[in-house]
C-alpha cells in the first residue's frame, strides 16, 4: 500500500471525526476570508464612487467667492485640453405637486460641454431655458419624475461678503420655477461633486445662460472643468500658466477707469476693496502709484452741528494738487460746501463718526478726530465724482435716501440740502485725510484700499492693462488650481480598513476555530495511538507517521479552506449589508458592490491553512516522539512527557504584571483607556500562566485521601494542554466581550451639562445660504428673523464653514484636511463648554478655549479636534500639524491644540474667528449654529426650523447628532459581540468535547470506580467538580482582568444599566458553559455508561 491510499483510507475512515475537525476549519475560513473579501469590496465601491464623482475631470479651476468670464474656457481650450464653464451654487429645491423640500442642494448651471466629462461619456441632455435635470439621489428624495414642476430658491451671489463694510444689503432668496427634463444617473455625472465623500449631494443641473440670468450675474462661472490629459501640459504648475497667459482683467475682478482730472488710470476691484497682493505688486512695478481709500462716514460733527452720511477720502498729498504737501495723521481738508454746513475754519476740530467691523461680523461705531488743516472749493478734481467706487447699495441710487449699504443708517437724518448735494456731486468726498490715517480707521481683512491710480506719466491705460495681467497671478484674487482626480483616488482610501477592522474583531473567533481543530484532530490521533505503534513496529519512522497524519490534516483543511471560501462570499454580503445601516448613498439600491480580489482571497486562504496546520503540527509535536511501546499502552490516552519547570510560569506571571503596571505608568503618552486596556491584556496573560503554573503544582501534590475535590483536581493537570486550551479561550472571550460591551455609549440628560459632549447646548443648526450681519448692528442679533419667537433660544454661537471634508465616522473617505470651522472661542471660554481630554506639550489645560486665540507661529492656527476624529480618522496626536491652503492657495499649518471628548464637532476643526479671517478674509458669513433651548425644546425646534427654512436650515438636537455618532461604535460593539458571542460559544463547545472526550477516555477508570462500590451520582459530582474547575478560573482570570480594562470608562458613576448588563453577561457566559458540559457529559458519561438516571 502507498502512502497516498493509506492517507485517502484514513481519512475515509475516520470521516466522521473529521467533521468536527473540518467544522471548526471551515468557521474559521469562512471568518477570516469573508473580512478580506468585506474589505476589498468596500474599497472597489469606493474606487468606483469616486471615479462616478469626477468622471474624466482631471483639474478644476475654481473662483472661490468670487466668479470669472464663462469665455474663458474657449480661451484655454487647445486641441488636446478640454474645458467646461460651470457656475456652482447652493440653494433649496421643492417639488410642486407634493411640497416636499430638500436644503442643500447642489445647483450646477452647465452647457453641453459639462456632460462631455461624465464618467460613461453619454450624450448631452438637451435643456430648454426652464428645464432642468436632476439626479436620482434628488429624484428619489423627493418622489420626483420627468415633466414634474419644482421650484428653486437660492441667494443672490455677490462678489464682496455680505460681512464688509459697504457691501450692500443682504440680497432676498431668489426663487424660480423648472420642469425636470430628465433624472440623471451616478454613470452619466448624477453624483458630480467636489467634495470627498462617498455619499451623494442632491444635485439640480441648470442652463448656464438661465442660472447667469436668475442670479444676475451674465456671462459669469465660477467653476471650470478641466481634462489636460491629451495636451502636452504635464503638470498642474505649467496648466495654471496656460491659464493665466489667457485670464483678462475682468477673470481678476479687475477693471482700468480713466481719470482725466487726476490724469492717472485707477484700478479698481468688483469686492470694491484691493487684496494686498495685488497692490504690492502694483506699488513694485509703478512705484509712482497713488493708494486711494473712500468711506462712508456717519457723521462729521463739528461748532454743535453734524453733517449726516458723506464720503471721505484717503490718500497722499501728491494724489491731489489742492492738498497741502505734508499731511499729519491729525490733518484734514474739507471742502467748501462742508465748512459752510459746518461753520468751520482752518485749525478747528471737527470729529468723524463711522462704523468699523470688529470680532468677524461685528459693527461697532468709532469715532476720530481732526483739525481742519485746509477748506478747498468743490471745482475740479476736488468735485471730481470718481473718488467714490461703485459702493452695492449706493453708487446705482437716485436718492441720498435709497441708499442701502448694509449699514444701520438712519436715512430720516438726511437733509434736502443732502439730497441737492448727491444730485449735483454723487459721492464726492466732503473731506480728504492722510493715507496712513485711512488704513487705520477705515482698513479691513479685505484690504485697505478702494482704488490705486497710476500717473499717465508710468503707463498709458493701454499698457497698463498689459502690464497688469503680466504681474498677476490667479491665487492672488483666489481663483485656484485643485487636482480633483487626485485628491479623489487618495479620498477612495478609506481610513477605516474594514478588513482589519473585521479581522480585529473576529480575532477571537478565529482562533478559537484553529484551536478547536487543532484539539479535534489531535484527539483524532490519538484515538489511532495503537495503529500508529503498529507502523512504528513494521519499520515505518515515526517521521513518516507524522508526515502522513500531517498530509491528512492538510486534505481536511484545504478542503475546508475550499468551503469556507464559499461560505465567506454569504457572509461577506451579510457585513456589506450590514456596512450599508452605516455608509451608504441613502438610495433604495444595493451600495456595496461585492468584490473578489484573487490576491488578496489567495493570501488569506493560504495563510489559514498554514496557521492551522502550525496549529496541528504544534498539538502532534510530542506525538512524533514516543516510543511504539508507549503508543500501544496508552491506546487513546494522552500521556504526560515530563514536567515543564513550576519557575517559568511563575517568572512570566510576574513579568506580565510589571509590563501591566508599566502600561498604567505611561498613561499619560498612551491615553487612559488604551493603557488600562493592554494593562488588562497583559493581566489576562499573567492571569492564564499562573493557571498553568497552577496545574502543574498540583500534578506534583500527593493527596492523602481521595476525597471528590482531589479526584476532580488530578483529572484536571493529567491533561495540562487540553485544560490550558478550555481555560484560555473561554478567559479571552470572556476578557474581549466585557471589555468591549463596556465601550457601549449612550447619550443620557447629562447633554445639557456644561462639559459635556454637548456642551449644553440643545440645537445644531446648519443653512445652505451663509447667514450675515444684520443690518441693525446688534450686540444679541436675530440671526434667524425670528422676531419674538427668538426668547425660546438663549444663547446663540455661529460658526464659519470653512475649506475640508467631513472627517466624521459617516464619511468613508479619507478626508487628509477636517473641515476647519472658526468661532469667537471667547464666547465657549466664558460658557466653560466641553471637556477637552488632553492638551499638546507645553500648554495649560486650564486654560481651554482660550489657548485657540493666544498667539501662534506665523501662519499656524491653533484647533481643538474631536478625540474620536483625531485618533481613528486622522490618526493623529495633540501636537500634530495639518497643511491647509488659504483662499490665495498658500500654505498653513493647523497645529492640534487639544482634543474634546466626544463632541458634536466630530469630523471638524474648531479654530478662532479672528486668526482664520486672517487667512480667509473673503469668507462670508456664517453656516453653523449652537444654540441654547430656554423652555420646551420641541416648541423651540419648530420654530427653528420654520425660521430657517428659507436658508435650507438642518436643525438637530445636540443629543440626537452625539447618539448618531455613538450608534456607529455601538454598532461596532454590536457586530463584534455576535462575532465574540460566537466565538465563546465555540470556546464552550470545546469545554462540551473535551468533557465528552475525556469521559470517553476515562470508560476503564469509572467501570473500577463502580465496581468499588462508588455511585454514579459520586462520579456526577467529581466530574461537575472539574468541569466547575475550568468555568470558574476562566471567569476569574477573564472577569478579573476586564474589569482593570474597563476602568476609565467608570471613571464616574457607572451607568446602571451597563453594570447590570455586564452582570447579566457574566452569568449568560457561565451558564453557556455549564450547557455544554452538561452535553459533554451526556454524550461522553451517561451513553458510555449506561447511565438512565
Amino acid at each position: 500500500m502507498n502512502a497516498l491510499k493509506f492517507i485517502s483510507r484514513g481519512v475515509w475512515h475516520y470521516k466522521v471525526s473529521y467533521l468536527g475537525v473540518g467544522a471548526g476549519a471551515v468557521l474559521g475560513a469562512a471568518v477570516l476570508l469573508g473580512a478580506l473579501i468585506a474589505g476589498d469590496s468596500v474599497k472597489e465601491t469606493l474606487r468606483q464612487v469616486a471615479g462616478q464623482r469626477v468622471g474624466q475631470v482631471e483639474q478644476v479651476f475654481v473662483a472661490g467667492e468670487g466668479f470669472f468670464r464663462d469665455a474663458l474656457a474657449n480661451d484655454i481650450e487647445t486641441n488636446g485640453l478640454r474645458a467646461a464653464p460651470v457656475l456652482l451654487l447652493r440653494g433649496q429645491l421643492s417639488a410642486s405637486a407634493s411640497g416636499r423640500g430638500q436644503g442643500s442642494v447642489q445647483i450646477l448651471g452647465i452647457d453641453d460641454r459639462f456632460w462631455g466629462f461624465s464618467p460613461e461619456s453619454a450624450g448631452p441632455v438637451a435643456l430648454e431655458s426652464r428645464e432642468v435635470a436632476v439626479n436620482s439621489y434628488l429624484a428619489e428624495s423627493l418622489g420626483l419624475g420627468e415633466d414634474d414642476s419644482v421650484i428653486l430658491r437660492l441667494q443672490e451671489p455677490g462678489m464682496l461678503s455680505r460681512d464688509a463694510p459697504l457691501s450692500g444689503e443682504a440680497e432676498d432668496v431668489i426663487s424660480f420655477r423648472a420642469k425636470v427634463r430628465k433624472v440623471v444617473g451616478p454613470g452619466e455625472f448624477g453624483r458630480f461633486n467636489l467634495q470627498a465623500t462617498q455619499l451623494p449631494i442632491p444635485t439640480v443641473f441648470v442652463p448656464l445662460s438661465r442660472l447667469q440670468q436668475v442670479v444676475e450675474q451674465p456671462g459669469r462661472a465660477n467653476l471650470l472643468l478641466l481634462d489636460p490629459k491629451e495636451t502636452e501640459i504635464l503638470d498642474s504648475a505649467g496648466l495654471e500658466n496656460h491659464i493665466r497667459n489667457r485670464m483678462a482683467l475682468e477673470d481678476y475682478g479687475l477693471s482700468i477707469v480713466d481719470v482725466p482730472l487726476a490724469k492717472a488710470s485707477e484700478i479698481r476691484s468688483s469686492r470694491i476693496f484691493l487684496e494686498d497682493p495685488i497692490v504690492q505688486v502694483v506699488q513694485e512695478r509703478f512705484p509712482a502709484m497713488l493708494p486711494v481709500t473712500s468711506y462712508l462716514v456717519n457723521t462729521y460733527a463739528a461748532n454743535g452741528k453734524e453733517t449726516p452720511y458723506s464720503m471721505v477720502a484717503a490718500l497722499r498729498a501728491e494724489g491731489a494738487s489742492f492738498l497741502p504737501g505734508e499731511m499729519g495723521v491729525e490733518d484734514i481738508v474739507v471742502n467748501e460746501w462742508l465748512a459752510d454746513d459746518l461753520g468751520l475754519e482752518r485749525g478747528q476740530e471737527v470729529k468723524l463718526s463711522f462704523f468699523k467691523l470688529v470680532r468677524g461680523n461685528e459693527l461697532e461705531e468709532s469715532e476720530a478726530g481732526f483739525r481742519v488743516r485746509k477748506i478747498v472749493k468743490l471745482e475740479g478734481l476736488a468735485a471730481d465724482q470718481l473718488w467714490m467706487p461703485d459702493f452695492p447699495g449706493v453708487a446705482e441710487a437716485e436718492d441720498a435716501q435709497d441708499w442701502a449699504p448694509g449699514l444701520p443708517l438712519d436715512l430720516s437724518r438726511i437733509r434736502q440740502k443732502d439730497e441737492d448735494y448727491w444730485d449735483a456731486y454723487r459721492g464726492t468726498p466732503k473731506a480728504f485725510i492722510s493715507e496712513e490715517r485711512g488704513k487705520e480707521l477705515f482698513g479691513n481683512r479685505w484690504g485697505d484700499f478702494t482704488s490705486l491710480r497710476v500717473p499717465n506719466a508710468a503707463t498709458s491705460a493701454e499698457d497698463l492693462e498689459m502690464e497688469l495681467l503680466a504681474l498677476l497671478k490667479p491665487g492672488m484674487a483666489g481663483l485656484l488650481l485643485r487636482d480633483l482626480a487626485g485628491e479623489a483616488r487618495i479620498a477612495a482610501q478609506s481610513p477605516v480598513d474594514i478588513a482589519g477592522l473585521f479581522l480585529s474583531m473576529s480575532v477571537f473567533l478565529i482562533v478559537a476555530s484553529v484551536a478547536l481543530t487543532a484539539m479535534l484532530f489531535r484527539f483524532n490521533v490519538e484515538q489511532r495511538n495503537r495503529e500508529s505503534g503498529l507502523l512504528a513496529a513494521v519499520g515505518v519512522s515515526p517521521g513518516r507517521v507524522l508526515r502522513w497524519r500531517l498530509v491528512e490534516g492538510f486534505v481536511i483543511v484545504f478542503v475546508s479552506g475550499i468551503i469556507g471560501l464559499l461560505l465567506a462570499i454569504n457572509y461577506s454580503l451579510w457585513i456589506l449589508r450590514f456596512l450599508e445601516t452605516i455608509w451608504s448613498d441613502g438610495g433604495s439600491e444595493r451600495f456595496f458592490v461585492l468584490h473578489l480580489d484573487f490576491a488578496s482571497v489567495s493570501v488569506g486562504l493560504s495563510s489559514f491553512i498554514l496557521l492551522s496546520m502550525a496549529a496541528i503540527w504544534y498539538s502532534m509535536r510530542k506525538q512524533s516522539r514516543r516510543t511504539a511501546t508507549m503508543r500501544l499502552e496508552a491506546g487513546s490516552e494522552e500521556a504526560r512527557m515530563g514536567s515543564p519547570r513550576i519557575w517559568r510560569f511563575r517568572s512570566a506571571g510576574v513579568g506580565c504584571v510589571l509590563a501591566a503596571a508599566g502600561c498604567l505608568l505611561g498613561k499619560e503618552g498612551l491615553g487612559a483607556q488604551a493603557a488600562f486596556f493592554l494593562s488588562g491584556m497583559f493581566l489576562l496573560l499573567g492571569g492564564l500562566l499562573n493557571y498553568r503554573g497552577w496545574l502543574e503544582r498540583r500534578a506534583k501534590r500527593r493527596y492523602p485521601s481521595m476525597s471528590i475535590r482531589a479526584m476532580a483536581t488530578l483529572n484536571s493537570v493529567r491533561r495540562p494542554a487540553r485544560s490550558m486550551v478550555v481555560v484560555g479561550t473561554m478567559a479571552c472571550g470572556v476578557f474581549l466581550v466585557i471589555a468591549v460591551t463596556a465601550s457601549r455609549k449612550h447619550v443620557g440628560a447629562e447633554w445639557a451639562e456644561a462639559e459635556s459632549g454637548a456642551g449644553g447646548f440643545g440645537f445644531w443648526i446648519e443653512t445652505t445660504s451663509p447667514i450675515n450681519r444684520a443690518a441693525d448692528a446688534k450686540k444679541e442679533p436675530d440671526y434667524f428673523e425670528m422676531g419674538d419667537l427668538r426668547s425660546l433660544l438663549g444663547t446663540i454661537v455661529p460658526f464659519r464653514v470653512g475649506v475640508g471634508d467631513d472627517a466624521s465616522c459617516f464619511n468613508l473617505n479619507t478626508a487628509a484636511r477636517p473641515r476647519l470651522i472658526a468661532t469667537d472661542t471667547g464666547m465657549l471660554a466664558e460658557r466653560g463648554a466641553f471637556l477637552l481630554q488632553a492638551v499638546s506639550e507645553g500648554v495649560e489645560k486650564q486654560e481651554g478655549w482660550r489657548l485657540l486665540s493666544e498667539p501662534a507661529e506665523p501662519r499656524v492656527l491653533r484647533a481643538f479636534v474631536d478625540q474620536t476624529t483625531m485618533m481613528w480618522v486622522l490618526k493623529k496626536k495633540v501636537g500634530d500639524r495639518i497643511t491647509y491652503q488659504d483662499e490665495r492657495g498658500k500654505d498653513f499649518e493647523v497645529e492640534i491644540v487639544g482634543a474634546l471628548a466626544d463632541s458634536v464637532f466630530q469630523g471638524s476643526m474648531i479654530v478662532d474667528e479672528a486668526a482664520f479671517l486672517r487667512l480667509f478674509p473673503s469668507q462670508e458669513g456664517y453656516g453653523l449654529f449652537l444654540a441654547d433651548a430656554t423652555g420646551d425644546t420641541r416648541e423651540a425646534l419648530v420654530a427653528l426650523q420654520k425660521a430657517t427654512a428659507d436658508r435650507g436650515g438642518v436643525v438637530t438636537p445636540t443629543q440626537e447628532r452625539l447618539e448618531s455618532f455613538n450608534s456607529v461604535q455601538n454598532t461596532y460593539i454590536s457586530i463584534f459581540h455576535v462575532l465574540g458571542g460566537l466565538g465563546l460559544v465555540l470556546g464552550s463547545a470545546g469545554l462540551g468535547v473535551v468533557t465528552a472526550r475525556n469521559l470517553a477516555e476515562r470508560r476503564n477508570e469509572f467501570a473500577v470506580l463502580n465496581t468499588i462500590g462508588i455511585a454514579h451520582r459520586v462520579i456526577r459530582k467529581i466530574i461537575f467538580k472539574e468541569v466547575r474547575s475550568f468555568v470558574g478560573w476562566a471567569l476569574l482570570v477573564g472577569v478579573g482582568a476586564s474589569l482593570i480594562a474597563i476602568l476609565p470608562v467608570f471613571s464616574g458613576a457607572p451607568p446602571v444599566k451597563t453594570l447590570v448588563g455586564l452582570g447579566m453577561m457574566v452569568v449568560l457566559i457561565g451558564a453557556n458553559s455549564l450547557f455544554w458540559a452538561l452535553v459533554g457529559y451526556l454524550a461522553g458519561y451517561r451513553r458510555s455508561a449506561g447511565v438512565t438516571a
